[in-house]
Parts: structure tokens; sequence; C-alpha cells
């Protein structure tokens, strides 16, 4: 195929990208950083969750808990239903609510650790985002509605709630019963199993790959096992790497982390107050305008306008700024796009360029790119359910347009279909690799900034990316510079996740452990989270 342009918008829908409420964003469960506020306890005793004192309780009539939060604006709610299903729950949610049920198809689907997640985004541009998951006879739904357009449903906020909510007479993760390898591969198992694909694994320890283990299909159709050489897509898992690069240029002097991005991007609105550092702790509240940022893919054989016509057509719609900045993290895409257009300006290179020839060749990850440059059985096709396959091949071929039509799908199934590849725009999610190769970005993050003789960052840089960054309050905003940061049973902890249609990846770095793991699946609901904490209890185990 020749190559040639393609801007694949796929609003609203199926989220083709990493825009899902985050595998990645929410954070992996019990991994969020400890914030002060009120303990707020369900008047029926049947949970409690930590809440802001600047967040108004609205009266339901007992029927529901609302609040109503001011910064960034949006209400949540947290229903407790009767229900066999999670996804009976969220229509009995909806129907409660008086929501619109037809924003219940098509949206973005993942899960992290024991919920089920789900986000959509109305005509009105205002995004949806869902939680729920079944406790005995009952269904838990958080139901989080932006009241502004570019407010994001993994804001600071709702990731509060989810993180500290507490069920009662719920026990503790299954994860936790994960003594040995072998318990985590028969729980890799019996989770792949119970859907499709195929999940790889591996872990470094003291910069040496300690453990592999893959197991699932890489391609259904073609009846081809994965193996270590699979090779997976990212996902935001690439936005550390966007990271590292800015990184690099700010060691050299030539970029501030505190100074306005139209320093370096000629384009950049004056009238968005925003710094470097609030781009990589996504506290700059740059909007995600869907239809130009989180639709853009691209398959085998296409490629992507310039990231300067890109970021100028975003500019277009004339976004106004989610929140107010510095005083939360919202997740957004267009952060890193702005982060990877800075790179462009004061490198004078190429964004893939720069970061294939000052990171990825450095620490030798050969199997890692931008491009489909491997032979196609190499790389894991992603599983995409059934019954929403037509309603996938339609939405991308209206953005698409007359006479660039095309099918994705390489093999309806009765349970899921099997999707041919395709790739997100680079700076924010577009890398393509091995769980083995990534190992080598985490033993660079774990070393200093070292791999072998190779020193690709100063010591002192690793470490100011793994500092909390805080808000405009003091409070933290449960990021470094691109890592979410965090604390768990095992110790400190920085990572980052990647979802989207057919993924669900993790990356996780323990210090004081000298450990770093990866996991990555070709389908949603694998649990990649779960997998990840379990295999850290495993490695803990076994050494």
């Amino acid at each position: 195929m020749n190559e040639r342009n393609v801007r694949l918008l796929v609003v609203g829908g199926i989220v083709l990208v990493i825009a899902v409420i985050v595998v990645g964003g929410w954070v992996m469960f019990g991994r969020s950083p400890s914030q002060s506020g009120d303990l707020y306890a369900d008047p029926q005793g049947r949970f409690t969750m930590q809440v802001d004192p600047s967040w108004e309780q609205v009266d339901t009539g007992g029927r529901y808990t609302q609040f109503k939060v001011p910064d960034p604006p949006q209400n949540m709610y947290l229903l407790v239903l009767e229900a066999s299903t999670v996804d009976e729950a969220f229509s009995q949610a909806f129907d409660t609510l008086g929501f619109d049920p037809g924003l219940l198809k098509g949206g973005g689907v993942a899960s992290v650790g024991d919920w089920q997640l789900y986000t959509q985004t109305d005509a009105a541009e205002l995004t949806y985002g869902l939680a729920g998951q079944i406790v005995g006879d009952n269904a838990y739904v958080l139901v989080v509605k932006a009241d502004k357009p570019g407010v994001e449903a993994d804001n600071a906020a709702a990731m509060r709630v989810v993180t500290s909510l507490k069920i009662a007479g719920k026990g503790e993760s299954d994860q936790n019963a994960i003594q040995s390898y072998a318990d985590l591969e028969a729980m890799v198992q019996k989770q792949v199993d119970s859907l499709a694909g195929s999940a790889s694994i591996a872990v470094v320890h003291q910069g040496e790959i300690v453990y592999t283990y893959v197991y699932g299909q890489a391609n259904p159709v073609a009846g081809i096992p994965a193996d270590t050489r699979t090779i997976y897509r990212y996902g935001s898992m690439t936005k550390p790497f966007t990271a590292t690069a800015l990184m690099q240029l700010v060691e050299q002097g030539l970029v501030d982390l505190d100074a306005w991005p139209g320093e370096y991007i000629p384009d950049f609105p004056g009238g968005w107050k925003v710094t470097v550092r609030q781009l990589l702790d996504h506290s700059a509240c740059m909007p995600d305008e869907e239809s130009l940022v989180d639709g853009l893919i691209a398959r085998r054989g296409e490629s992507f306008p310039p990231l300067e016509e890109i970021f100028t057509t975003y500019l277009k719609s004339d976004p106004e700024l989610a929140c107010e900045p510095g005083k939360y993290s919202n997740y957004a895409n267009s952060h890193y796009l702005a982060l990877a257009r800075i790179i462009e300006e004061v490198s004078g290179e190429d964004f893939e360029t720069y970061v294939v020839d000052h990171i990825l060749t450095p620490l030798g990850m050969d199997s890692t790119h931008f491009q489909f440059v491997e032979p196609a059985e190499r790389y894991a096709k992603g599983q995409w359910p059934a019954d929403a396959t037509d309603e996938l091949v339609t939405q991308i071929n209206e953005y698409r347009g007359a006479g660039n039509e095309i099918d994705l799908i390489l093999q309806k199934g009765e349970t899921f279909s099997t999707i041919d590849d395709f790739r997100p725009l680079a700076p924010w999610g577009g890398m393509l690799g091995t769980p083995s190769d990534l190992t080598h970005f985490l033993r660079m993050h774990l070393n200093g900034g070292r791999y072998g003789d190779i020193q690709i960052l100063k010591p002192e840089t690793v470490a100011a990316m793994q500092e909390m960054q805080t808000s405009t309050d003091g409070s933290p905003l449960g990021f470094g510079l691109s890592w979410f940061i965090g604390e768990d049973e095992f110790g400190r902890v920085y990572y980052h996740a990647g979802g989207g249609a057919t993924i669900e990846t993790t990356m996780l770095s323990y210090p004081d452990l000298d450990l770093g793991v990866v996991v990555m699946c070709n389908v949603n609901g694998c649990q990649a989270d779960r997998i990840a904490h379990g295999l850290v209890s495993a490695w803990m185990h076994e050494k």
C-alpha cells in the first residue's frame, strides 16, 4: 500500500485510543496518593469514601449519593443497586438519574482492579464516566458527569472517590493470594480464557530480566500463539518516553520547565497561562478535543499529517481550558501533543526521529517502534466484542469519508472479533513493542538514568520526574513529571498504564526494591493492573 496521510476521527463513540476512564488515569486501584479530606459514610452503612470539603452534597431523598464538585466542574453519583451484571447496573443507574440510555452504547471500556469502567461523550461534548462492580447481591456504581466540555472523567476528584471507596463486608482481593509464579500463571490463564487474545509479562530486578510469561493467542485467525517476541501497542505507556525526551532538552538548558509553552511553540494560545511543567503533570487543563485528538489512528502503510498541522487544527476549534491551571490534574492527551511540538521546535528534529535516536536506540529497544516495520505476524491483533463490531466499522468509515473506507475486521467471531493492526498518534500512545523491550526503559529509570555505559538522563533528572507534583494549594496532584506516583503494600511505586480499544497495558517501578514489572494484553478486560500487582506479590515470595 502506498503511504498516505490519514486522519481518522472517532468522536464520542468508540474511542479507539487512550481516552478510556483510564487504565492509566483512574490509576491502578489502591495506588493513589493519600489525600486529606472528610470521610463520608453511607447512612445505611454500605460504604465509605473520601470527599473534599469544597464538594456540595445534593439532597436526593436517600435514593443515591450525589456531590457537586466545583473544580473541575462535575457531578458525582454513587448508587447501590440490585443487579446481577455491571451492564445491567449501568442501565439502572442511567434510568434512575434520568440520563440518555443511548449513551451506554459505543463508548470506551476498560477495567481497573474489581471495577469495570466505561466512558462516553454526549452531543454537547460533556463526558460521562462510569465505574461498577458487583459485591454480594448489590452492584456499586459511580457515575461522573462533567458540567463543562473538556473535563475528563479521569480527574483528581473522581480518582479520589474510586481509590478511597470502601465497601462494607468486601474481603481482600484475590491478588493477595498470589504467592508464586504458578499462582500468577493460573490467574493469567483464567482471565485470558474468559475473554480472548493474550497477555505477556516481564519482571526486571537489579538490571536483569528475572521472569517472563506469555499466554494466549497473538492472532486467533491465523492460529499464531503469543510469545516473548509478540509486539503490542503501548498505549499511554508512551507518555513517559515523551517526557524523557523533553527532560533531555531541559538538561541541556534548551527548555525551562516553568516557562510558558508559547516560548517554544509559535502558535500556542496567549490566553493559556500554563507552564511546561503543567503539561507534564496534566494540570495545564488543556481539553481533549476528541475529533482532533483521541480519534487519530493509522493503519499499516498510512502516515499522519505533521504534528504541527495537527496541533494547529486542534487550536482552530478554539478550545477553552477545562479547569484552573495548576489546581488539578485533568489527564489529557493534548498535553503530550504540545510537549511533542516543543521537542520538535527546540531540537529541530521530527518527534519520532528524536525519540528513536536519543532513547530507543541507546536503550537497545530493537523491537520497539512507532511504525509497523516488523512482519505482520509479530503483532498482536486486537480483540473486540463481536456485538460492537458493526458499530465500530460504521463509525470508522463515517469519519474517513467516501473513498477512504476500510475494514479493520480480520474475522468476526461468536464473542470477539479480531482487529487488524492500527496505531494512534505517536506522542501520547503510538509506540509498539514487547514487554522485554520495555524493561530496558524501566532499568534506566531505576538506575539513575543509566543503561549500561550510556547515560540517558542525569540522576537528578530521574529523581525530579519521580517527585510528586503539587497543586496551587499545595495538595498532591498524583503525578510526577509524567509518572503516576503512589504507594502500596510493597512500597513506593511510580507507574503508567495504557488503554483503549483492544489493549490494556501497565508498567510499574518500585525504586526501593529495584524492581520493574510490565503487563501487556491485546483485549480489554484482562485486568492488567491486577496481574501486575499479583506479579509483584509472586516475585516477593519467589525471590
